[in-house]
C-alpha cells in the first residue's frame, strides 16, 4: 500500500513532521474559546475559487448549496487522494510531501500551468463541520492577502466534492528551522542573526496590517534552498493569524513552549505575545534547545514563575551579551516590559549584528542584460551625487555611535570641530564640541537608547561679539540603513544672530 493509501486518522510526532502549508489544527482548538461567534460563511466561498490570491476573495461561484462529499462504494468516508488525481479541477497530485494533525500535504501541479504548487487537503471528518469550513475559508483569505518576501504565498484554496477543503501555495525547497535543528544542533550566532532578522521583516509586515501570527515557533520557519548564496527565511502556517487584534480572551491558542506568560493565563493575543515567540525562538537558535520542556502542566508552571537563563550561560561557545538582552526583554513576563513592537526587537537585534560584523537587507543584484553597464553607471553616479552633496553641504553633518566617535562627517563637520584630514576615528569628547554642549555624550547615549531625537540649542561666538543660535539635531539613523544602523545622525543648524 502506497503511503497516499495510508489511514489519515493520527497525527505523527511534532518533531517529525515539517509544515508546509498553514495547519489550522491548533486554531480549531482555540477557537473554542473566541468571546465572539463566527460570521456565516459567504456564499461566494461554498465552492472552490479560482488561481490567485489577489482575487480569491472576489472569485465569482455558484450560490448552490455545498454538495457533501462524495465516498467510496466501501466504506463511508472519502477516499484519500492519490497521485494522478485532479483535485478542484486543476490540480494533478504528483505525491505526498507531509502529513499532519489536519490532513496531508501533497505535491500538486496545476494542470494548464504546468507549474508546482504544495497542495494540503483537509481530514474530511474536520472539513465537514461547519464551525470550521468557516474559520479555514476566514483564515485562507487572511493568508492569501499577505505578499512578502518572508512569507509563505497562498494561492488558491476551495473545496473538492471528492476530497474536502484545500489550500494550495508556493512550493518551497528545503526545511525548516525546527528540523535543521534537530540534525545539526545549534547555529552560530550570525546565522541565528540572519534568520531572527528576516522573521522580524516577516512579522513587522503582518503587524503593519493588524494582524497577529498566533504560532511563532521553529517548525514555522522555513529554510528555502535556492540558487542565491543568501539565506531566505519564510515564515509560515497563518492558522491563528486573526485580523481582529485584541479579541480571543479566554482561549488558549498556539504551541505551549513559545505561549507568552499573559496567553497562558486567558490575556488577549498582543503583538507582545508574538515579541515573546520572537525571543523564544532565537533563545532556542543559539542552544538547540528549548528553555521549557516537559508536560504542557510542566511548561506552563515554568514560563509563569521560572527565569529564562542566559544562552550564553548553556552553550561553551562565546556569545555576544547583547543577544542575552535582546532575549530577556522579549521574553519578560510582564508585556509591558517587552519591545514595544517589533521594530524596537529590529533594532536591537541590528546593532548586535553590526557588532558582529554583519549586513542587513537584501541587496538587490542587476541582471545581465544589454543594458547593464548604463545601469551600473546610474547606480554610480547617484551614489556619487549623494556623496558629493553630503561632502559639501553648508550644514555641517556627522554619524557617530553612542560613545561620541565619529564613523564620518562632512567638510563643514571637521572645520567646525577644527580638524583636518579623515574624520573617521574622531572621539567628540576629545573636541571642543563639549564644550559648547555639556549635555552632548549623555545625549547621544540617550539617542541610541531611547530611539529618540534629541534636539538642543548652543550659542556660538562669531568673535567681534557676534553669537549665533544654532540648534543641533541627533537622530537615531534608520533601521533601513545598512552601515549607520544603531549610529546618531548629527547635524546643526543656525537659527539666528543674537543681538550684540
Amino acid at each position: 500500500m502506497s503511503s497516499e493509501d495510508e489511514d489519515e486518522g493520527s497525527a505523527p510526532d511534532r518533531d517529525v513532521h515539517e509544515t508546509l502549508l498553514p495547519s489550522l489544527h491548533l486554531s480549531v482548538l482555540g477557537g473554542v474559546g473566541l468571546a465572539e461567534p463566527l460570521t456565516p460563511l459567504p456564499e461566494s466561498l461554498s465552492y472552490p475559487l479560482g488561481l490567485g490570491s489577489s482575487t480569491a476573495g472576489q472569485a465569482a461561484a455558484s450560490a448552490a448549496p455545498v454538495a457533501p462529499l462524495r465516498t467510496e462504494e466501501s466504506g463511508n468516508r472519502p477516499r484519500g487522494a492519490r497521485t494522478g488525481d485532479l483535485i478542484g479541477g486543476r490540480y494533478v497530485v504528483e505525491g505526498q510531501l507531509g502529513r499532519g494533525g489536519m490532513g496531508r500535504v501533497l505535491r500538486v501541479r496545476h494542470q494548464v500551468l504546468g507549474k508546482p504548487f504544495a497542495l494540503k487537503l483537509i481530514k474530511a471528518p474536520i472539513a465537514t463541520d461547519p464551525r470550521i469550513r468557516e474559520m479555514f475559508y476566514r483564515e485562507a483569505r487572511l493568508a492569501s492577502a499577505l505578499t512578502h518576501d518572508n512569507i509563505c504565498s497562498i494561492v488558491d484554496f476551495g473545496q473538492d466534492p471528492d476530497f474536502g477543503l484545500f489550500m494550495v501555495m508556493e512550493l518551497l525547497d528545503g526545511q525548516t528551522v525546527h528540523s535543521r535543528l534537530r540534525t545539526g544542533g545549534r547555529l552560530a550566532p550570525k546565522v541565528a542573526c540572519d534568520i531572527m532578522w528576516q522573521v522580524g521583516e516577516a512579522l513587522r509586515y503582518i503587524h503593519s496590517r493588524a494582524i497577529l501570527h498566533g504560532d511563532v515557533k521553529t517548525e514555522n520557519i522555513f529554510l528555502v534552498r535556492g540558487a542565491s548564496q543568501r539565506r531566505t527565511v519564510k515564515l509560515l502556517d497563518f492558522g491563528l493569524a486573526r485580523p481582529d487584534l485584541g479579541k480571543g480572551a479566554g482561549s488558549v491558542d498556539g504551541t505551549p513552549e513559545y505561549l507568552a506568560p499573559e496567553r497562558i493565563k486567558g490575556a488577549p493575543a498582543s503583538p507582545a505575545s508574538d515579541i515573546y515567540a520572537l525571543g523564544i525562538v532565537f533563545w532556542e537558535l543559539l542552544t538547540g534547545k528549548l528553555p521549557f520542556t516537559g508536560d504542557l502542566e510542566e511548561v506552563f508552571k515554568q514560563a509563569l514563575t521560572a527565569d529564562l537563563p542566559p544562552a550564553s550561560k548553556q552553550v561553551d561557545e562565546e556569545i555576544d551579551e547583547r543577544a542575552d538582552e535582546i532575549i530577556a526583554r522579549a521574553t519578560a513576563r510582564d508585556p509591558a516590559d517587552r519591545h514595544p513592537d517589533v521594530a524596537a526587537f529590529m533594532y536591537e537585534l541590528r546593532t548586535l549584528m553590526n557588532m558582529l560584523g554583519m549586513e542587513t537587507g537584501v541587496r538587490r543584484r542587476s541582471s545581465p542584460s544589454m543594458d547593464g553597464t548604463r545601469e551600473r553607471r546610474e547606480v554610480d553616479h547617484r551614489a556619487k551625487a549623494a556623496s558629493e552633496i553630503f561632502q559639501w553641504a553648508p550644514l555641517p553633518l556627522a554619524c557617530v555611535d553612542a560613545t561620541g566617535r565619529v564613523r564620518i562627517a562632512n567638510q563643514a563637520f571637521l572645520e567646525f570641530i577644527g580638524v583636518a584630514g579623515d574624520a573617521g576615528g574622531i572621539e567628540l569628547r576629545d573636541s571642543g564640541f563639549c564644550e559648547v554642549c555639556p549635555t552632548l555624550l549623555d545625549d547621544l547615549k540617550a539617542v541610541v537608547a531611547k530611539h529618540a531625537i534629541v534636539k538642543r540649542v548652543i550659542y556660538l561666538s562669531e568673535g567681534g561679539g557676534s553669537v549665533v543660535e544654532a540648534a543641533i539635531v541627533m537622530s537615531p539613523a534608520p533601521m533601513s540603513t545598512e552601515v549607520t544602523a544603531g549610529e546618531v545622525h548629527l547635524a546643526l543648524h543656525p537659527l539666528r544672530a543674537m543681538p550684540r
